[in-house]
Protein backbone atom coordinates (compact mmCIF):
# COMPACT_ATOMS: atom_id res chain seq x y z
CA UNK A 1 0.00 0.00 0.00
CA UNK A 2 1.12 3.70 -0.32
CA UNK A 3 1.55 6.23 1.79
CA UNK A 4 -0.58 9.43 0.66
CA UNK A 5 0.83 11.23 3.63
CA UNK A 6 4.63 10.96 2.05
CA UNK A 7 6.96 12.00 -1.02
CA UNK A 8 9.51 11.35 -2.96
CA UNK A 9 11.78 14.01 -4.88
CA UNK A 10 13.97 12.73 -7.92
CA UNK A 11 16.33 15.04 -8.89
CA UNK A 12 15.90 16.71 -5.04
CA UNK A 13 18.92 19.35 -5.74
CA UNK A 14 17.41 21.01 -9.39
CA UNK A 15 15.60 23.85 -9.52
CA UNK A 16 11.90 21.62 -9.66
CA UNK A 17 13.09 19.28 -6.58
CA UNK A 18 14.41 22.57 -4.62
CA UNK A 19 10.81 23.90 -5.03
CA UNK A 20 9.28 20.36 -4.70
CA UNK A 21 10.86 20.15 -1.17
CA UNK A 22 9.47 23.54 -0.40
CA UNK A 23 6.26 22.67 -1.40
CA UNK A 24 5.99 19.45 0.55
CA UNK A 25 7.07 21.00 3.27
CA UNK A 26 4.19 23.79 3.14
CA UNK A 27 2.04 20.77 2.45
CA UNK A 28 3.74 19.24 5.87
CA UNK A 29 4.18 16.12 3.68
CA UNK A 30 6.64 13.52 5.09
CA UNK A 31 9.93 13.25 2.90
CA UNK A 32 10.16 9.45 2.18
CA UNK A 33 13.25 9.70 -0.17
CA UNK A 34 15.51 12.17 -2.16
CA UNK A 35 17.63 11.07 -5.23
CA UNK A 36 20.31 13.81 -6.71
CA UNK A 37 23.06 13.41 -9.35
CA UNK A 38 26.39 15.31 -8.03
CA UNK A 39 25.37 17.96 -5.97
CA UNK A 40 26.50 16.30 -2.54
CA UNK A 41 26.57 19.83 -0.64
CA UNK A 42 23.35 20.57 -1.63
CA UNK A 43 22.09 17.32 -0.98
CA UNK A 44 23.91 17.01 2.76
CA UNK A 45 21.69 20.25 3.81
CA UNK A 46 19.00 18.64 2.37
CA UNK A 47 19.42 15.20 4.45
CA UNK A 48 20.16 17.38 7.19
CA UNK A 49 17.08 20.10 6.87
CA UNK A 50 14.29 17.39 5.99
CA UNK A 51 15.58 13.83 7.49
CA UNK A 52 13.99 11.89 4.87
CA UNK A 53 14.06 8.04 5.21
CA UNK A 54 15.63 7.37 1.93
CA UNK A 55 18.62 8.68 -0.11
CA UNK A 56 19.23 7.54 -3.65
CA UNK A 57 22.73 8.47 -5.67
CA UNK A 58 24.24 6.69 -8.81
CA UNK A 59 27.85 7.56 -7.71
CA UNK A 60 29.14 5.76 -4.74
CA UNK A 61 31.89 8.09 -4.41
CA UNK A 62 28.90 10.53 -3.72
CA UNK A 63 27.42 8.52 -1.27
CA UNK A 64 30.11 8.43 0.77
CA UNK A 65 30.28 11.77 1.28
CA UNK A 66 26.81 11.94 2.41
CA UNK A 67 27.37 8.96 5.02
CA UNK A 68 27.93 11.43 8.22
CA UNK A 69 24.86 13.17 7.68
CA UNK A 70 22.52 10.12 6.65
CA UNK A 71 23.77 8.71 9.86
CA UNK A 72 23.05 11.78 11.79
CA UNK A 73 19.61 11.77 10.35
CA UNK A 74 18.69 8.04 9.92
CA UNK A 75 18.34 7.83 6.44
CA UNK A 76 19.23 5.24 4.27
CA UNK A 77 21.50 5.18 1.88
CA UNK A 78 21.14 3.50 -1.90
CA UNK A 79 23.69 3.91 -4.49
CA UNK A 80 24.66 2.47 -7.72
CA UNK A 81 22.74 2.27 -11.16
CA UNK A 82 19.32 0.92 -9.49
CA UNK A 83 19.20 2.75 -6.48
CA UNK A 84 16.16 4.86 -7.66
CA UNK A 85 14.14 1.42 -8.14
CA UNK A 86 15.40 0.60 -4.82
CA UNK A 87 14.80 3.26 -2.64
CA UNK A 88 11.15 3.58 -4.02
CA UNK A 89 10.62 -0.09 -3.83
CA UNK A 90 11.53 0.72 -0.21
CA UNK A 91 9.43 4.00 0.01
CA UNK A 92 6.32 3.05 -1.75
CA UNK A 93 5.28 6.56 -1.33
CA UNK A 94 1.89 7.85 -2.87
CA UNK A 95 3.49 10.65 -4.60
CA UNK A 96 6.96 11.02 -6.76
CA UNK A 97 8.13 14.03 -7.99
CA UNK A 98 10.22 13.59 -11.20
CA UNK A 99 12.71 16.71 -11.47
CA UNK A 100 15.22 15.10 -13.32
CA UNK A 101 16.43 16.98 -16.27
CA UNK A 102 16.81 15.41 -19.57
CA UNK A 103 16.85 11.77 -21.30
CA UNK A 104 18.55 10.74 -17.61
CA UNK A 105 14.90 10.49 -16.26
CA UNK A 106 13.39 8.38 -18.27
CA UNK A 107 14.24 5.01 -16.15
CA UNK A 108 13.42 6.49 -12.92
CA UNK A 109 9.79 7.86 -14.37
CA UNK A 110 9.36 3.79 -15.33
CA UNK A 111 10.70 3.21 -11.77
CA UNK A 112 8.55 5.62 -10.16
CA UNK A 113 5.47 4.59 -11.73
CA UNK A 114 5.79 0.96 -11.08
CA UNK A 115 6.33 1.99 -7.10
CA UNK A 116 4.35 5.00 -6.44
CA UNK A 117 0.71 5.83 -7.16
CA UNK A 118 1.22 9.58 -8.60
CA UNK A 119 4.17 10.50 -10.32
CA UNK A 120 4.18 14.38 -10.78
CA UNK A 121 6.27 14.62 -14.03
CA UNK A 122 8.45 17.29 -14.59
CA UNK A 123 10.29 15.15 -17.06
CA UNK A 124 8.98 15.86 -20.66
CA UNK A 125 12.00 13.77 -22.44
CA UNK A 126 10.42 10.53 -20.66
CA UNK A 127 7.18 11.54 -22.90
CA UNK A 128 8.90 12.45 -25.68
CA UNK A 129 11.28 9.21 -25.78
CA UNK A 130 9.17 6.84 -24.63
CA UNK A 131 5.80 7.70 -24.28
CA UNK A 132 4.48 4.43 -25.54
CA UNK A 133 6.36 2.85 -22.94
CA UNK A 134 5.31 5.23 -20.52
CA UNK A 135 1.64 4.94 -21.26
CA UNK A 136 1.85 1.17 -20.89
CA UNK A 137 3.57 0.61 -17.80
CA UNK A 138 1.06 3.63 -16.22
CA UNK A 139 -1.37 1.03 -17.14
CA UNK A 140 0.26 -1.39 -16.36
CA UNK A 141 1.16 -0.51 -12.80
CA UNK A 142 -2.72 1.20 -12.14
CA UNK A 143 -0.01 4.53 -11.10
CA UNK A 144 -1.36 7.93 -13.17
CA UNK A 145 0.99 11.04 -14.27
CA UNK A 146 0.21 14.71 -13.23
CA UNK A 147 1.97 16.93 -15.38
CA UNK A 148 4.11 19.72 -13.66
CA UNK A 149 5.46 21.40 -16.75
CA UNK A 150 3.41 24.94 -16.59
CA UNK A 151 1.99 24.56 -19.92
CA UNK A 152 0.99 20.63 -19.44
CA UNK A 153 -0.22 21.53 -16.32
CA UNK A 154 -2.26 24.35 -17.90
CA UNK A 155 -3.85 22.37 -19.67
CA UNK A 156 -4.85 19.71 -17.81
CA UNK A 157 -6.20 21.93 -15.80
CA UNK A 158 -8.38 23.88 -18.66
CA UNK A 159 -9.56 20.01 -19.54
CA UNK A 160 -10.67 19.36 -16.13
CA UNK A 161 -14.48 17.88 -16.61
CA UNK A 162 -14.29 18.44 -20.77
CA UNK A 163 -15.11 15.30 -22.51
CA UNK A 164 -12.16 14.65 -24.91
CA UNK A 165 -14.44 15.56 -28.19
CA UNK A 166 -15.31 18.74 -26.85
CA UNK A 167 -11.88 19.34 -27.89
CA UNK A 168 -10.09 21.88 -31.08
CA UNK A 169 -7.03 22.56 -30.08
CA UNK A 170 -4.06 22.94 -27.45
CA UNK A 171 -2.64 26.74 -27.16
CA UNK A 172 1.02 26.09 -25.58
CA UNK A 173 2.22 29.56 -24.81
CA UNK A 174 5.71 30.55 -25.07
CA UNK A 175 7.47 33.62 -23.51
CA UNK A 176 10.19 33.61 -26.40
CA UNK A 177 13.10 32.88 -23.90
CA UNK A 178 16.25 35.04 -23.70
CA UNK A 179 16.58 36.27 -27.76
CA UNK A 180 12.83 36.91 -29.06
CA UNK A 181 13.12 39.70 -31.57
CA UNK A 182 16.85 38.30 -32.76
CA UNK A 183 18.12 38.09 -36.17
CA UNK A 184 19.93 34.96 -37.17
CA UNK A 185 23.30 37.31 -38.12
CA UNK A 186 22.41 38.27 -33.77
CA UNK A 187 22.33 34.95 -32.65
CA UNK A 188 25.54 34.07 -34.14
CA UNK A 189 27.04 36.18 -31.47
CA UNK A 190 25.20 35.31 -28.26
CA UNK A 191 26.92 33.26 -25.39
CA UNK A 192 26.04 30.83 -23.23
CA UNK A 193 26.01 33.64 -20.13
CA UNK A 194 23.18 35.20 -22.20
CA UNK A 195 21.95 32.00 -23.05
CA UNK A 196 20.69 31.34 -19.54
CA UNK A 197 18.90 34.30 -18.30
CA UNK A 198 15.23 34.01 -18.79
CA UNK A 199 13.31 37.01 -18.85
CA UNK A 200 10.67 35.57 -16.76
CA UNK A 201 11.67 32.14 -15.32
CA UNK A 202 14.37 30.33 -13.04
CA UNK A 203 15.45 27.28 -14.42
CA UNK A 204 18.53 25.25 -15.25
CA UNK A 205 21.08 25.96 -17.26
CA UNK A 206 20.04 23.64 -19.91
CA UNK A 207 15.87 24.04 -19.98
CA UNK A 208 16.94 28.25 -20.28
CA UNK A 209 19.53 27.52 -23.39
CA UNK A 210 16.49 25.31 -24.66
CA UNK A 211 14.30 27.98 -24.48
CA UNK A 212 16.21 30.78 -26.05
CA UNK A 213 16.34 28.36 -29.09
CA UNK A 214 12.30 27.27 -28.83
CA UNK A 215 13.83 23.25 -29.00
CA UNK A 216 11.90 23.24 -25.13
CA UNK A 217 8.53 24.51 -27.24
CA UNK A 218 9.14 21.85 -29.52
CA UNK A 219 9.17 18.85 -27.03
CA UNK A 220 6.16 20.61 -25.27
CA UNK A 221 4.48 20.25 -28.19
CA UNK A 222 5.43 16.45 -28.24
CA UNK A 223 4.56 16.13 -24.37
CA UNK A 224 1.33 17.70 -25.06
CA UNK A 225 0.64 14.95 -27.83
CA UNK A 226 1.46 12.21 -25.92
CA UNK A 227 -0.19 13.20 -22.77
CA UNK A 228 -3.40 14.02 -24.21
CA UNK A 229 -3.83 11.76 -27.15
CA UNK A 230 -4.09 14.96 -29.33
CA UNK A 231 -2.49 14.96 -32.76
CA UNK A 232 0.61 17.26 -33.93
CA UNK A 233 -1.86 19.27 -36.34
CA UNK A 234 -4.61 20.18 -33.15
CA UNK A 235 -1.16 21.81 -31.38
CA UNK A 236 -0.58 25.76 -31.92
CA UNK A 237 2.18 27.84 -30.14
CA UNK A 238 1.69 31.49 -29.22
CA UNK A 239 4.78 33.77 -28.20
CA UNK A 240 3.07 35.26 -24.78
CA UNK A 241 6.02 37.28 -23.48
CA UNK A 242 4.60 37.60 -19.89
CA UNK A 243 4.17 34.06 -18.67
CA UNK A 244 0.91 35.06 -16.94
CA UNK A 245 -0.84 32.35 -19.29
CA UNK A 246 0.86 29.30 -19.03
CA UNK A 247 -1.43 27.44 -21.78
CA UNK A 248 -5.11 27.31 -23.24
CA UNK A 249 -7.45 25.04 -24.95
CA UNK A 250 -10.02 25.95 -27.54
CA UNK A 251 -13.39 24.03 -27.80
CA UNK A 252 -15.56 22.94 -30.73
CA UNK A 253 -17.98 26.17 -30.16
CA UNK A 254 -14.83 28.31 -30.35
CA UNK A 255 -14.32 29.41 -26.51
CA UNK A 256 -11.20 28.94 -24.84
CA UNK A 257 -10.02 28.63 -21.27
CA UNK A 258 -6.99 29.59 -19.95
CA UNK A 259 -5.18 29.21 -16.89
CA UNK A 260 -2.96 32.28 -15.18
CA UNK A 261 -0.97 32.45 -12.45
CA UNK A 262 2.62 34.47 -11.51
CA UNK A 263 5.60 31.89 -13.06
CA UNK A 264 6.32 30.63 -10.41
CA UNK A 265 6.72 26.68 -10.49
CA UNK A 266 5.13 26.18 -7.56
CA UNK A 267 1.79 26.43 -8.56
CA UNK A 268 2.07 23.80 -11.19
CA UNK A 269 4.11 22.01 -8.41
CA UNK A 270 1.72 22.09 -5.77
CA UNK A 271 -1.36 21.56 -8.16
CA UNK A 272 0.47 17.71 -9.10
CA UNK A 273 0.92 17.22 -5.81
CA UNK A 274 -2.87 17.76 -4.38
CA UNK A 275 -4.80 17.01 -7.26
CA UNK A 276 -8.08 17.35 -7.53
CA UNK A 277 -7.83 19.95 -4.21
CA UNK A 278 -6.49 23.32 -3.75
CA UNK A 279 -5.44 24.57 -0.88
CA UNK A 280 -3.11 27.70 -0.16
CA UNK A 281 0.06 28.37 -1.97
CA UNK A 282 3.66 29.29 -0.35
CA UNK A 283 3.95 31.02 -4.30
CA UNK A 284 2.38 35.17 -4.48
CA UNK A 285 -0.42 36.04 -6.40
CA UNK A 286 -0.77 38.59 -9.39
CA UNK A 287 -2.72 41.46 -9.39
CA UNK A 288 -3.96 41.68 -13.02
CA UNK A 289 -4.27 45.82 -12.69
CA UNK A 290 -0.61 45.27 -12.18
CA UNK A 291 0.03 43.72 -15.57
CA UNK A 292 -1.91 46.03 -17.33
CA UNK A 293 -1.45 44.29 -20.38
CA UNK A 294 -1.02 40.79 -22.23
CA UNK A 295 0.25 40.12 -25.38
CA UNK A 296 0.44 37.27 -28.45
CA UNK A 297 2.37 36.79 -31.35
CA UNK A 298 3.13 34.19 -33.65
CA UNK A 299 6.59 32.22 -33.05
CA UNK A 300 9.74 32.91 -36.01
CA UNK A 301 10.25 29.27 -36.89
CA UNK A 302 12.71 30.74 -39.60
CA UNK A 303 15.36 32.16 -37.19
CA UNK A 304 14.45 29.22 -34.47
CA UNK A 305 13.95 26.54 -36.63
CA UNK A 306 13.98 23.35 -33.87
CA UNK A 307 10.39 23.89 -32.99
CA UNK A 308 9.22 22.80 -36.52
CA UNK A 309 11.82 19.88 -36.48
CA UNK A 310 9.84 18.54 -33.05
CA UNK A 311 6.72 19.07 -34.78
CA UNK A 312 8.15 16.95 -37.93
CA UNK A 313 9.83 14.41 -35.15
CA UNK A 314 6.91 13.97 -33.86
CA UNK A 315 4.82 12.88 -37.23
CA UNK A 316 8.01 10.45 -37.81
CA UNK A 317 7.42 9.09 -34.46
CA UNK A 318 9.61 5.57 -33.42
CA UNK A 319 12.85 6.80 -32.18
CA UNK A 320 13.18 9.79 -34.13
CA UNK A 321 11.63 12.21 -31.18
CA UNK A 322 14.26 10.46 -28.73
CA UNK A 323 17.13 10.88 -31.30
CA UNK A 324 16.67 14.69 -31.68
CA UNK A 325 16.18 15.25 -28.04
CA UNK A 326 19.71 13.70 -27.65
CA UNK A 327 21.69 15.42 -30.13
CA UNK A 328 20.08 18.48 -28.54
CA UNK A 329 21.29 17.64 -25.05
CA UNK A 330 25.01 16.86 -26.91
CA UNK A 331 24.69 19.67 -28.99
CA UNK A 332 23.61 22.29 -25.67
CA UNK A 333 26.65 20.86 -23.94
CA UNK A 334 29.02 21.70 -25.96
CA UNK A 335 27.31 24.92 -26.46
CA UNK A 336 27.74 25.48 -22.55
CA UNK A 337 31.18 25.16 -22.58
CA UNK A 338 31.90 27.39 -25.34
CA UNK A 339 32.64 25.40 -27.82
CA UNK A 340 30.11 25.99 -30.33
CA UNK A 341 27.62 28.21 -30.68
CA UNK A 342 24.05 28.83 -30.18
CA UNK A 343 23.39 28.33 -34.09
CA UNK A 344 25.25 25.12 -34.51
CA UNK A 345 22.82 23.65 -32.11
CA UNK A 346 20.42 24.15 -35.03
CA UNK A 347 22.46 22.63 -37.75
CA UNK A 348 23.97 19.70 -35.03
CA UNK A 349 20.32 19.05 -34.29
CA UNK A 350 18.63 18.96 -37.65
CA UNK A 351 21.21 16.96 -39.36
CA UNK A 352 21.16 14.26 -36.92
CA UNK A 353 17.24 14.09 -36.62
CA UNK A 354 16.78 14.02 -40.22
CA UNK A 355 19.58 11.57 -40.95
CA UNK A 356 19.03 8.67 -38.52
CA UNK A 357 17.14 5.64 -39.68
CA UNK A 358 14.26 5.50 -38.09
CA UNK A 359 12.43 2.38 -35.86
CA UNK A 360 8.80 2.18 -35.67
CA UNK A 361 7.02 0.97 -32.39
CA UNK A 362 10.47 0.72 -30.36
CA UNK A 363 11.26 -1.34 -27.35
CA UNK A 364 12.62 0.43 -24.80
CA UNK A 365 16.32 -1.11 -25.54
CA UNK A 366 15.74 -0.09 -28.99
CA UNK A 367 15.19 3.55 -27.37
CA UNK A 368 18.09 3.58 -25.08
CA UNK A 369 20.50 2.29 -28.04
CA UNK A 370 19.48 5.44 -30.14
CA UNK A 371 19.98 7.67 -27.85
CA UNK A 372 23.14 6.85 -27.05
CA UNK A 373 23.80 6.28 -31.42
CA UNK A 374 22.60 9.54 -31.96
CA UNK A 375 24.57 11.44 -28.99
CA UNK A 376 27.55 10.13 -30.82
CA UNK A 377 26.40 11.44 -34.09
CA UNK A 378 25.90 14.70 -32.60
CA UNK A 379 29.42 14.83 -31.23
CA UNK A 380 31.52 13.70 -34.70
CA UNK A 381 29.10 15.86 -36.42
CA UNK A 382 29.75 18.91 -34.54
CA UNK A 383 33.49 18.36 -34.72
CA UNK A 384 33.39 20.94 -37.99
CA UNK A 385 32.63 23.15 -35.31
CA UNK A 386 34.46 23.08 -32.72
CA UNK A 387 36.57 25.88 -31.72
Amino acid sequence: MYNNDSISILGSTGSIGVQALQVAEHLNLKIDGIAFGRNTSSAIEQINLYKPKYCAVTSDTFCNELKEAAKANNTKLFAGKNAIEDMLSCAKSGICVNGIGGIAGLLPTISALKHCGRVCLANKESLVAAGDIIAETSLKYGSHIVPVDSEHSAIFQCLNGEPPENIDRLIITCSGGAFYGYTKEQLEKVTPEQAITHPNWKMGKVITVNCATLMNKGLEVIEASRLFGIKESNIDVVIHRESIIHSMVEFKDGTIKAEMSAPDMRFPIQYAIEYPFRTESCASRIKLQDIGKLTFSEPDTKTFPLLELAREALRKDGVIPCVMNAANETAVELFLDHKIKLTDIFEIVTHVTDSFDNIKNPSLEDILKANEEAKEKAKEYSCRFVS
